[in-house]
């Protein structure tokens, strides 16, 4: 039975993403203005600690006894957190990944539980329910994706996103830097790839990675190949385009389908292959702290190649029969030079089973569209996933197909749906077996300038969180609504400028 909740009860049970363990006592506690640390490597984090309640609530936690405290506790399970309100403020924790959760925590558990939300204080101190919660996620892969190549996002809103990640307890932020559109990382190499578009520079990414390794936050950087590639193809076509047959890079099949090769690469190039080991060398150097490269490998218009003379002579001395298995030798040469780096790559569904034994299974696989690759053959084939389906996971700025928090509710990662009718899950969902293959889900966000998707990700990821955090589901929707409330509230002072 999923569980309720009235307008006015305690703020430990709006916790969000819902805790494991709470042993809520009679009482509230009144503590200072104060915080401290008992381990010397946690300086870093009472300081992010400090830096984020003042974001929040325009005070000072200052250096002192009484209040909070930061407290190693070595017989604490990696990535559990355990919080003590009960004599004092106690966050413990054995490991960064942990005491940062009961950090995230603790400001919703000083925030006044009626609706609307703020510090709760009482004779000029904060008040905090009195409580031992325990708890700890139940899958590691908590994710959200923005796309910052359709939809230029300033860098400011980069680090909003890292800061609601933080407070969602969502582990990771995928960043699209690269589309059809714009190419927005610092290059070296190829730096004509951002035409007259807007780009980070390098202080903006080292900026991004301090923020996020502060906050517990792993980035996932995202250049999208074979397709979603025309701003290659347009700066360097002798390095990245195909060799088409005819002059035109836009022809019509015998079958009347339009073939576009100027949003593909050519897998049939060694200076295109090269070219993006090029740049995933660059993307690593940028991302030092990022163990997962995530290399596109969806949506690419392969047709093309069937009409490229480069593809064609490459396929014929490789043993290559078709363009589905050019699609999965050219992923696996990609994951294999991510690999090479010493990351591990991501990719979305997008190949198809034709030469899926040509893609190293240490691969990470987005199912998303249930279309190219289902859920179920990719598990069989040996690779690691992540649900990310189309329906209800994705926010575009289409009117049309929206979904909400209660969608997102009613969702579990073992199932795919979609409202798409060449999709299989359109008509019978896709189910698979509970399984750690499947390592988590993740929220995307598409083609939406930061105005457009914000609030949309305020109302939805909450319920993301709280649907990976822990699988079983606990509440109902209006329970959640409410629970989300000053949740809601919180995000929004954490991302207003300063």
């Amino acid at each position: 039975m999923m569980a309720e909740i009235s307008e006015v009860d305690s703020m430990i049970e709006r916790l969000i993403p819902s805790p494991k363990s709470v042993s809520l006592q009679e009482g509230e506690l009144l503590i200072p203005f104060t915080a401290k640390c008992d381990h010397t490597p946690w300086q870093e984090h009472l300081a992010t600690l400090q830096e984020v309640f003042f974001k929040l609530f325009r005070k000072n936690l200052a250096d002192g006894d009484g209040g909070v405290i930061l407290s190693y506790d070595p017989m604490i399970p990696a990535g559990h957190y355990r919080i003590d309100t009960t004599k004092q403020v106690i966050l413990a924790a054995s490991d960064d990944e942990g005491i940062l959760y009961a950090i995230a925590s603790f400001y919703q558990l000083v925030t006044y539980p009626k609706k609307g939300g703020s510090l709760w204080m009482e004779n000029g101190k904060i008040k905090v329910e009195k409580a031992v919660i325990e708890d700890w996620p139940e899958k590691d892969f908590r994710g959200v994706m923005v796309d910052l190549a359709r939809q230029w996002h300033p860098a400011r809103t980069v680090h909003c996103y890292i800061d609601i990640c933080f407070m969602l307890k969502i582990r990771y932020l995928h960043l699209h830097f690269m589309d059809n559109q714009s190419y927005t990382l610092p290059t070296k190499a190829f730096p004509k790839a951002h035409g007259d578009k807007r780009f980070y520079s390098y202080e903006d990414v080292a900026s991004f990675n301090e923020h996020a390794k502060a906050r517990g936050i792993i980035l996932i950087p995202e250049v999208e190949a074979p397709g979603h590639a025309r701003a290659l193809n347009d700066a360097y076509p002798e390095v990245f385009a195909n060799e088409m047959e005819e002059d035109s890079g836009v022809m019509i099949s015998e079958a009347g389908e339009v073939i576009d090769a100027g949003t593909v690469i050519c897998p049939g190039s060694q200076k295109a292959v090269e070219g993006i080991g090029t740049i995933l060398k660059e993307v690593c150097e940028l991302f030092p702290d990022s163990p997962y490269i995530h290399i596109g490998g969806d949506e690419a218009n392969i047709n093309a190649w069937n009409y490229c003379t480069k593809c064609k002579a490459y396929m014929k001395e490789r043993g290559i029969e078709n363009a589905g298995e050019l699609y999965s030798d050219f992923v696996g040469q990609t994951a294999r030079a991510v690999l090479a780096l010493g990351r591990t790559p991501i990719v979305w569904e997008g190949f198809p089973k034709e030469g899926t034994h040509r893609i190293p299974k240490e691969t990470i696989v987005i199912a998303w569209e249930s279309h190219y690759h289902l859920a179920p053959d990719l598990l069989k084939a040996g690779f690691k996933i992540i649900n990310c389906a189309w329906q209800p996971l994705y926010i575009v700025p289409s009117i049309i197909r929206r979904w909400n928090f209660s969608d997102i509710l009613s969702w579990s990662m073992y199932r795919w749906t979609h409202f798409w009718e060449k999709s299989p899950a359109r008509l019978n969902p896709i189910h698979v077996e509970p399984t750690d293959q499947v390592w988590g889900g993740q929220l995307a966000v598409w083609e939406c300038t930061y105005e457009q998707e914000i609030g949309r990700v305020m109302e939805n990821l909450p319920a993301l969180a709280e649907r990976t955090w822990t699988v079983e589901r606990k509440f109902d929707d209006e329970a959640f609504r409410i629970k989300m409330t000053p949740m809601v509230r919180l995000l929004s002072w954490i991302i207003q400028e300063d």
